[in-house]
């Protein structure tokens, strides 16, 4: 099932990543998404090289999270169901692959669809809750 669930999202787990302390209020204060705990992410597989020291760790940037998830255009490829109601923000006429992940998606609080920033309620009869 897991092995099923990464080959859909293009998730590669590193088996090389090293232990480190967390404490339970670090885990309160720094969740991270569920479908990311499923797959037993830890720290250092999105904050690799940055150290074992989690309070001193940086945001990544599109490199970070594509070395998982592929490209932009395989993102916009795969949610192409998308396109027939124009709503697949990673193929939208306004940015497209020029969007940064974190404009929409964040790992450690709620992530926001910042198409409702202009189409207000429209936007959620047709699009879930962003990941």
């Amino acid at each position: 099932m897991i092995l099923g669930v990464m080959s859909l999202v293009g998730s590669e787990v590193k088996a090389s990543s090293p232990q480190l302390n967390i404490t339970p209020e670090m885990k309160e204060k720094f969740p991270i998404k569920p479908h990311h705990e499923k797959l037993a992410f830890k720290c250092t597989d999105c904050h690799e090289g940055q150290g074992d020291e989690p309070e001193n760790f940086k945001a990544i940037e599109d490199k970070g999270c594509l070395s998982c998830h592929k490209t932009k255009q395989y993102l916009a490829d795969r949610l192409k169901f998308m396109d027939a109601l124009h709503t697949n923000p990673h193929n939208s006429i306004h940015d497209g692959p020029k969007l940064y992940c974190d404009e929409c998606h964040y790992e450690h609080k709620k992530s926001d669809n910042m198409c409702l920033s202009c189409h207000s309620n429209d936007v959620k009869l047709w699009m879930r809750a962003t990941p």
